[in-house]
């Protein structure tokens, strides 16, 4: 999409890769979907998107190779079940106790992104052989692919580079599948956008706000004490900062479980989530409709991988 840093190709490549989409399911599921199951609008399977994103990952991997570069096909960092959002307050004072903040999974996933062999290899290129992998990878600019997404963002992305082209082999239409992906990966910040414009919500973080004053955490709004928990972190070592922040995050839950504030996030996420997706019905049945195409070509492409690689593993 926009055009990145020159040491961050691979964080770029996450976040399309992302776009799978996720369900229950297993592989086998996919294995057994009927060609008018895939030529439909039902949503792969979480087996299915991860056999689309592993097939994409080997494609580029080919592609970089033919350019001169080292791509490796790696399995996605898979984060601890501790691992939850909470975009409008914590509201799980369990949750809270047991974990905080979610600081050490957090921690715990950007250590593994850190170690992912694709991050090593770029950081190590030198600087004009780093850019050349980045031009390879990505495109030379953002240009070619535009779409709107339904926060009322315009994103643009390269129609060349290893990235296009895998898309392009497993989905056909690289401008239908880009507007699928600016679309579905923008559900979420579009329907909490509506929530925190709502009156309603903003009535229930004054009412927070009220609660976490009486206990002593002076915070207009959970982002401010978020933001505290965070300074914490970068002020305290591990284990302190953890303590501190899980003490943080339990008055959080508790004031959010106390007031309305918890009850009416919820409701008005719920009701502003249908409300989205209905808006954009059209490009997220056309995505799955893409998808499940795409899926004969994305098992073969993975099949023809792991039997010419003995481990079925990651390969630079």
């Amino acid at each position: 999409m926009a055009a990145a840093p020159a040491v961050a190709p691979v964080v770029a490549l996450a976040a399309v890769l992302a776009l799978a989409g996720c369900a229950a399911g297993g592989t086998a599921g996919a294995e057994r979907a009927s060609g008018r199951e895939r030529a439909s609008g039902a949503e792969p399977t979480a087996g299915q998107s991860r056999v689309l994103a592993r097939a994409e990952q080997i494609l580029i991997s080919r592609c970089m190779s033919a350019r001169g570069f080292t791509y490796a096909v790696t399995e996605p960092v898979r984060e601890e079940g501790a691992a939850r959002s909470f975009p409008y307050g914590l509201d799980d004072v369990d949750w809270a106790r047991a974990h905080g903040y979610g600081g050490r999974a957090e921690r715990a996933a950007a250590e593994a992104r850190a170690a992912d062999p694709n991050q090593l290899y770029f950081h190590r290129l030198p600087a004009r052989e780093r850019a050349a992998a980045r031009t390879a990878l990505m495109g030379a600019s953002p240009t070619g692919l535009t779409a709107t997404a339904p926060t009322g963002m315009t994103l643009t992305a390269s129609k060349e580079g290893c990235i296009a082209r895998a898309q392009s082999a497993l989905y056909g239409d690289p401008a239908a599948w880009f507007r699928v992906k600016v679309v579905t990966m923008n559900l979420r910040p579009a329907q909490e956008e509506r929530v925190r414009r709502d009156g309603r919500y903003a009535e229930a973080v004054r009412r927070w706000a009220d609660c976490m004053k009486a206990a002593g955490r002076p915070y207009a709004s959970p982002d401010e004490s978020r933001q505290a928990a965070a300074a914490l972190a970068e002020e305290l070592p591990p284990d302190r900062a953890d303590a501190a922040e899980t003490a943080l995050a339990v008055t959080e839950a508790t004031c959010a479980t106390s007031t309305a504030l918890g009850r009416v996030s919820r409701a008005l996420d719920r009701a502003y989530g249908e409300e989205v997706r209905a808006r954009h019905q059209d490009d997220i049945a056309l995505g799955h409709r893409l998808q499940n195409a795409a899926l004969p070509t994305a098992e073969r492409v993975v099949s023809q991988y792991d039997r010419s690689t003995p481990s079925g593993g990651s390969h630079a």
